[in-house]
């Protein structure tokens, strides 16, 4: 991908659906959680494990990769705050 295309219009309206939909999923994945649905959980994060970087944020990708990895080791108990910090990331892309 070239820098040119990342700043296109169409390329950042793709980004703004990308956050939005995971922003408007966080919800139900924080239900999943208290519900102890970790699968569904691993599923949410297995999915921004693997677009985050594609759309320009390692760090959704890198707390994909943790979420998951918490969940196989069943550390359950980090989850929120990874949770938390997915959060973070898309309120100030979404700012």
């Amino acid at each position: 991908m070239t820098d040119d295309f990342m700043q296109s219009p169409e390329f950042q309206a793709l980004i703004k659906e990308y956050l939005e939909y995971l922003n408007t999923s966080l919800p139900g994945v924080r239900t999943n959680l208290s519900d102890a649905l970790y699968q569904d959980v691993y599923k949410f994060g297995h999915n921004i494990k693997g677009t985050g970087t594609s759309y320009g944020f390692e760090g959704l990708s890198l707390l994909g990769a943790e979420i998951c990895s918490n969940i196989k080791a069943e550390k359950y108990e980090n989850l929120e705050k990874l949770l938390d910090r997915v959060d973070n990331i898309l309120k100030e892309a979404l700012a």
